[in-house]
């Protein structure tokens, strides 16, 4: 069966930055695992980095840590 495609939404990105307990960043932690796959584009990932950003300061994330994660979002 052929994995089902996801674009995953800003609000899901930073719900995962500001806890581990969540549904969002369980949905995160299963990329590249095979459940799905997940589609993203330019304007999509400038708009992670700037909301991720953003929010950062109040998450207590480095901008470092936040780069690296979009890093590893795009690289899969």
């Amino acid at each position: 069966m052929k994995e089902p495609k996801v674009v995953i939404d800003a609000n899901v990105l930073i719900a995962a930055l500001r806890s581990k307990r969540g549904a969002s960043f369980k949905l995160l932690s299963l990329i590249g695992r095979g459940f799905f796959s997940y589609a993203v584009s330019v304007p999509l990932v400038l708009e992670y980095e700037e909301i991720a950003l953003r929010q950062a300061a109040e998450s207590g994330i480095s901008p470092k840590a936040v780069h690296a994660i979009l890093d590893s979002l795009l690289l899969g």
